[in-house]
């Protein structure tokens, strides 16, 4: 592939993620693990998220390609992104496992209560996946979705609060955020607005 074929390639996957509904889906994950936190249903925190994968690829489908239409990247950046996939697949199945390790270890008694920091530990460990989303589609703002989640993480610990409050308050600016650039995608394109890419 040519420079100029590899720039235009580039160019059209950032404008890829643009349309806002990556964002609501993240912002919908944070949220709701958050609300299922504060609420002692941890397994509907830990289901959502797969709902939320599997409810993507429809929902583009259907709000998307009919104003944007479908495109076809090279079959390297296809594994590039299916990559990805499983390595964000990887991450989450990792840090759920560690997790619930972790808390089985400490409700069981053979770890200590744990160190007062620990409130902001799930916003950081958030926080490392919308770094990588950050890198991969080349979009700043998931930059400052991990930056707004880093600085509730360290709130929440100098304020000593549990961390579903910071978890909730992220979720529902990311959420914000999400449906705002969804309204304006949908209101630039109209449907039926362009055809196959």
């Amino acid at each position: 592939m040519s420079r100029t074929l590899e720039n235009l390639e580039r160019d059209a996957f950032q404008s890829f993620w643009n349309d806002g509904l990556l964002d609501l889906m993240m912002g919908l994950v944070i949220l709701v693990m958050g609300l299922a936190w504060w609420q002692g249903v941890a397994v509907m925190g830990a289901v959502f998220p797969a709902a939320c994968v599997a409810m993507w690829y429809p929902l583009r489908r259907r709000l998307v390609e009919p104003r944007m239409g479908f495109v076809e990247f090279s079959g390297a950046r296809e594994v590039k992104n299916r990559s990805f996939r499983f390595g964000l697949a990887g991450f989450f199945t990792g840090t759920m496992v560690l997790g619930l390790v972790g808390y089985a270890l400490w409700s069981g008694g053979v770890l200590s209560r744990p160190a007062e920091w620990i409130a902001g530990f799930p916003l950081v460990l958030l926080a490392i996946p919308s770094i990588f989303f950050a890198l991969f589609t080349r979009c700043r703002r998931f930059f400052w979705y991990a930056f707004l989640m880093m600085v509730a993480a360290i709130e929440l610990v100098m304020q000593d609060l549990e961390p579903h409050a910071g978890m909730i308050a992220c979720g529902a600016v990311i959420v914000v955020s999400g449906v705002v650039l969804l309204a304006r995608f949908l209101s630039k394109y109209p449907r039926g607005g362009a055809g196959p890419v």
